[in-house]
């Protein structure tokens, strides 16, 4: 009996093993790798890199402005920022988180953005906006977007750097 016994328990046991979920990252960790996505699209930017940009958003994602038709996936989103890159130059991005809400697997976060780049006639401009975007923790740990709603606040020439 104790023999049968071991065996019913060291199944259960292994049981309850394989169906444990890994550990939520902590608050800092899942902030760490927000910021990191956050970076990544500061660079895509500047670099002018439609693939860049599309690798940061999942295979379900949504873009939302409301001067844009609605564009899904990632080969919209390179699609979407070939398009509205071309004709500018010398872009950057700069976000001001406001606020973040933090799950396991999920967050959302609300801020303020300032793009700024040179147009097709060479003047320097600066648009401001707002944004909320869904952001969604991958089985490989990367953070990347699901949706993103912005509007633009105004643009204005850019004082010269």
């Amino acid at each position: 009996m104790s023999r049968l016994h071991d065996v019913v328990l060291a199944a259960l046991w292994a049981a309850a093993l394989a169906c444990a979920r890994p550990a939520a990252p902590s608050t800092g960790d899942a902030s760490a790798g927000i910021d990191s996505l956050n970076a990544r699209l500061v660079q895509a930017y500047r670099r002018e890199d439609p693939q860049a940009y599309a690798a940061l958003w999942t295979d379900s994602a949504t873009f939302e402005w409301p001067a844009f038709t609605t564009v899904r996936g990632p080969s919209g989103m390179a699609e979407m920022a070939r398009g509205n890159w071309k004709g500018l130059s010398d872009m950057d991005l700069r976000l001001v988180v406001a606020s973040r809400r933090l799950a396991a697997d999920h967050a959302t976060e609300w801020g303020a953005f300032e793009q700024s780049y040179r147009d097709s006639s060479g003047a320097r401009q600066t648009e401001y906006g707002r944004y909320v975007t869904y952001l969604v923790r991958g089985g490989d740990g990367a953070w990347r977007m699901d949706r993103f709603f912005g509007f633009s606040d105004s643009t204005r020439a850019a004082p010269t750097r």
